[in-house]
Parts: structure tokens; sequence; C-alpha cells
């Protein structure tokens, strides 16, 4: 019954929002969730609050009686339907980022520390001890598809290194030479800017469908729907703070040469 009750709640949203002139964007934003969120109400699905189907409901300026009794609705769903499990939509299965890769035709990734996994020379990967020095064969694979591949780092990515940083300059040139395929945008956030929003992790956003974050200790997977719609609009927060082209090259081309000055110091 309770399943019922959430598909007649999404019916009743489509109508509504359509006899209102909205698109699922604009519901969104006017209600301040992300756009899958509309999404998976639309379609019957479950969300974890039902408060934000009430939010969305209230946007639409409705009558008090029908307001009252989609509220009744809504509460007679959730109470009927089972609660959503805690680990729904999250994988911990080894591998899991790679086949997500090679399958996507979006590639959108952010570091705000390290080296991207896949733009990792088998140099750098080894000091780093992620354990994927012997993967280059996959990271090439990734990029030379015909997939879309976006890369935003923070200035930082640059300027820390593993080890003695002696792999940093073959990583460096790496960048500069993978920043060269068409099919590649690599961005740079520089020092001075502000992202706006503090960056907890790293991550990898596969089309809309998927979001890889490494751990210290395993590969986590993402596929709600609402969180990888929430981890979109932060990717593209991030890549509007970067620059590109040869402004990033820049940023890259100073920090070989800061590296070689340290270096230089040390030995």
């Amino acid at each position: 019954m309770g399943a019922e009750r959430l598909q007649e709640i999404g019916q009743e949203l489509r109508r509504l929002r359509a006899a209102a002139g909205l698109s699922g964007v604009r519901l969104a934003a006017k209600a301040g969730v992300p756009q899958p969120t509309v999404s998976r109400v639309e379609t019957g699905r479950r969300v974890a609050d039902p408060g934000v189907v009430l939010k969305l409901f209230a946007v639409l300026e409705l009558g008090p009686a029908e307001a009252g009794r989609l509220a009744e609705l809504v509460e007679a769903a959730y109470a009927e339907s089972p609660p959503r499990r805690v680990d729904a939509g999250v994988s911990f299965r080894p591998g899991a980022a790679g086949e997500l890769a090679l399958g996507a035709r979006v590639v959108r990734v952010f570091e705000s520390a390290v080296v991207p996994g896949l733009l990792r020379t088998a140099e750098y990967a080894a000091e780093f001890g992620d354990g994927l020095a012997g993967g280059e064969s996959e990271r090439l694979a990734v990029l030379d598809g015909d997939r879309r591949l976006t890369f935003v780092v923070a200035e930082a990515v640059l300027r820390t290194w593993p080890g003695s940083g002696e792999c940093m300059r073959g990583q460096l040139a790496h960048l500069l030479a993978v920043a060269e395929r068409s099919n590649v945008r690599l961005g740079v956030v520089p020092g001075s800017v502000s992202l706006g929003r503090t960056p907890l992790h790293g991550f990898t956003v596969y089309d809309d469908a998927a979001v890889s974050v490494e751990t210290f200790t395993r590969e986590l997977t993402l596929t709600d729907a609402a969180e990888v719609g929430e981890y979109v609009e932060i990717f593209e927060g991030f890549e509007r703070a970067a620059v590109f082209g040869d402004r990033a090259r820049v940023l890259v081309e100073a920090a070989a040469r800061d590296l070689d000055e340290t270096l230089g110091s040390i030995h």
C-alpha cells in the first residue's frame, strides 16, 4: 500500500508542477533541493525525509484544502512504506570505480590534495602507495576512449609530494601532456581563490549515475540519485572556480619550477 501511495504522490507532484509551468530543475531550485530529488519523488521512489516532499508541494502555492490532502497522503505513504536502509545506494566493492570509468561517457574528477587516480604516473602511484602502480594500462584505456573527462584540482595538488618528491617531475609533465588531449579538460583552482565550499575529500562522478570516493582504507561508490545530484552540483561549483587552458598550464609550470628549486637545494 505504501508503494502505491508513493506512486500517487509522484503523479500528483508531476501534475501540479506541469500546471504551474515549472520544469523539474526550476521546482528543485525554488524548493532548495537537488534536481534528482524531484525526479525521485515523481517516479514514486522514497526519499530519506518526507519533509522534503512537503517542501516541494509547498512552493507550488496550493490552497489549504489541497495542501492538507497532500500532507495526509505523504504522512500515510511514509508510515506504510519501509524506511530506507542506511547503506542503500552505497557499495564497497573493490574495482567498481574502474568499471564505471570504462563504461561512462562523461567523467568528472575533483581532488584537493592528491593527483587524481586516472592521471597518476606509475612512479607517483608507487610513492603514494595506492596499489595502482600496475594499473597503468587501465588508466590509459579510460583516457584513450572517446569519453569526455574533466579534471579539477586544487593548486595544492601540484605542491603536495609523496615520498621524496622526485616522482613529481614526471607527474607534472604528465599532467601537461594529458591536458593536450582533445577529450580532456584540466582545471586548477588557484590557491588564492575561495572554493566557497570546503572540500572534504576528492571524488569522481560518472555520467550522472554514480560517484566514487577514495578513502584511506577502501573505495566507496555512491549511486543514490539525490547524492549523485549533489556531487554534480558541488563539482560544477569547483569547476567555476578553476582556470583552464593556458592559465592552468602556467600554474603547473610554476609548481614544476618550484619543485626543481626545492629538490636542488636539498641535493
